[in-house]
Formats: structure tokens, sequence, C-alpha cells
């Protein structure tokens, strides 16, 4: 089985509240979080999970959001960092389709592009809700390419499966990945950072280095980001992506800054 080392590029930089971290949290300060893809290094093919998000506006904006970065130039720069392009890509994996994880997907016009079959559903007619994350001309255009429908657990690549993680979207996935050290799990934006995945975390630094305080909840198993479509799926994708990783430490979250600049496997 083919063994891999995973990078987290950073894509973008978006600034967002505290808040959205976990529910009922801190809406009033700000944080500067990674956008990430994530390249897969080691396997016959070159796969990628996740697009990115579209350039800033001209007031620096995307969907309110301040956002350095981003665009076609952002996920260039960030696939150059390891050698290669868009267009080199054998696999494109999507977690899921809001709007910081398939703006730039058109790039990947050589791609097998998988998304779950739950989540292009869902996409084009979401819960009122949820409207706002999904922004349609994003993925539209995908089902020009060569698009794969998957449902549930599949398969991806020899030594990368999806893995069926409902909670945050309805269709959103994940992949298990086999690494030097064991079977790692990203988890798109079913945990965003790794406080999700250990409620006694009181204290995280984002991307400025500033140092943020987090409520603990040593009550809680997992504490639930904000943006979420269901909690009971919701724990139970953490159980299973957390059974599934052959350590807690081989699972890596969406947008955790803390992924910057590292390798993992």
């Amino acid at each position: 089985m083919a063994t891999y080392r995973i990078h987290p590029l950073k894509v973008a930089e978006l600034t967002a509240p505290v808040g959205i971290l976990s529910m009922g949290g801190d809406m009033q300060s700000l944080m500067k979080a990674p956008v990430y893809i994530f390249f897969l290094e080691g396997g016959e093919k070159k796969i990628v999970m996740d697009a990115g998000i579209s350039a800033p506006d001209a007031q620096g904006n995307v969907h309110g959001f301040p956002i350095v970065g981003g665009g076609e130039q952002g996920i260039r720069s960030a696939l150059e960092s390891v050698g290669t392009a868009p267009e080199e890509i054998d696999i494109l994996v999507l977690s899921h389709l809001h709007f910081d994880h398939c703006a730039g997907t058109s790039l990947f016009r050589n791609a097998r592009i998988f998304v779950q079959k739950k989540e292009w559903k869902t996409a084009f007619c979401p819960v009122p809700t949820a409207r706002v994350y999904y922004e349609q001309p994003l993925f539209q255009s995908i089902e020009q390419m060569d698009l794969v429908l998957i449902e549930g657990d599949c398969p991806i690549a020899d030594g990368v499966s999806s893995l069926f993680l409902p909670g945050h979207t309805e269709g959103l996935q994940g992949l298990a990945v086999s690494t030097a050290e064991g079977t790692a799990v990203l988890t798109g934006d079913l945990c965003y950072t790794y406080y999700n995945l250990n409620p006694s975390i009181a204290r995280m630094t984002d991307l400025d280095g500033v140092e943020l305080s987090l409520p603990p909840r040593p009550d809680l198993p997992f504490t639930p980001p904000a943006v979420h479509i269901n909690l009971t799926d919701w724990y139970d994708s953490v159980w299973k992506a957390v059974s599934t990783a052959s350590r807690r430490d081989l699972i890596l979250p969406g947008h955790d800054p803390a992924l910057a600049s590292r390798v993992f496997g």
C-alpha cells in the first residue's frame, strides 16, 4: 500500500470572529485563520483535497470576510511550493461545496473530481440557513468536468479512502490516508481546529501570532463549531474520525493555524 506525506497548503488568510470556532463563542474578538488545500505526496497519483476560496472583491472581502490571498494565484503559489500545478493533479476530492472549499475547482482541469452525492444534491437545494455558504456558480460547472459522485466511504486511490462525515453539511466527506506513522484523517470542516476535538484547550494562536482565549468545555467530548447542519450527525462523525485515525494527533482539522508550514506522515 502506498504511504503519503500530507502537506496542508495555505491558499488564503481569512479574518473571522473567534466565536465561529464553537457554539455560543465570542463573536466580538477576531482571529486570522488559514484557508487550506491539502496535497498528498507519495502515491502514483497526485491528490489534492479542496480547491480554495475566491480572490477578494474591491473591499477586500469574500462573503463579508476580509481575505488576503485566495483566487487562482493563491492555489498556484501553494502548489508551486510542493513542485506542482493544478493542471498536474490527478485527483481532486472536495470535502464539501461551501464557498471557501471549491472556488478554484476549474483550475484542476485534468483531475477526476470526487464529491459525495448527498453534498451535490443538497448544495443545489440547501436548508434556508445554509444557503449563504453555497455559491452555485462556483460548482455548477463541475458537472462538465470529470465528476464522480460517490456515496459513503469509498476508495479513492491506493492508500486513500473517502470518509462520509456529515454534520457540518449533509454530505461532507474527509479522507483516511495511509502514512508512515499510521492512518491520518483529514476532517475538512467537520472540525475547524483542534479545539473542536479537544474542548479542554483554553488558548490558541492565530496566523498573526495573536493568542486567543477559548472557553474550556471539559464536560463535552468534542466542541461543535458554530456552523453545522445536524449535531447528532456531527458527534457521530467525530467519533468515526477518531476511531479511523491511528492516533488523535494524526487528525487534521480544516482551518487550524497550527497546521501551517507543517508536513504530516
